[in-house]
């Protein structure tokens, strides 16, 4: 067995663990994350969704999908998914998947099939995959990949 396996084992234990007097408490899908999924029960099917995020006033997020199925308490599958990430300068990355995997205890988002695809105003990449973990705003974009970076002044229309 690797060490990540043990590793992952180790932690899944952790997290089932229960001390003793403690009481289970089950929350609701996508409770905190995307509270709006908290009255779906398993098996639901919600087709063309879009989930803004807030910082103050601003929208600094929006996932959209072309449909999202809750498989269980604590993850989702989505297909045909655009998320745009809008910076604090105004700058906005789109992130492109076919279809993905969420799951609300981790805040992980996996791609589970080709390609992904990044772009922004300076730069595009397509790769494999993507990994993005939504509690730090941060994700890992997984090879091969090809990157194409752009002069601002080659953007601009009429060039």
């Amino acid at each position: 067995m690797s060490v990540f396996r043990l590793f992952c084992a180790g932690l899944a234990a952790l997290a089932c663990a229960q001390l003793p007097g403690q009481a289970v408490e089950k929350e609701a899908v996508g409770k905190g994350d995307f509270p709006a999924l908290q009255f779906l029960p398993p098996g639901s099917v919600v087709e063309g969704i879009s989930l803004p995020r807030y910082e103050g006033h601003r929208v600094s997020a929006l996932l959209m999908a072309e449909k999202l199925e809750v498989l269980n308490r604590t993850s989702a599958r989505l297909t045909q998914i655009r998320s745009y990430l809008t910076s604090e300068a105004g700058e906005t990355t789109c992130v492109q998947l076919p279809l993905a995997h969420y799951d609300f205890t981790w805040k992980l988002m996996r791609s589970l099939r080709p390609p992904a695809l990044l772009i922004h105003p300076r730069y595009s990449a397509r790769g494999e995959g993507v990994i993005f973990n939504n509690a730090k705003g941060c994700g890992l974009l997984l090879g091969p990949v090809t990157t194409s970076f752009f002069s601002l002044e080659s953007r601009r229309p009429g060039s």
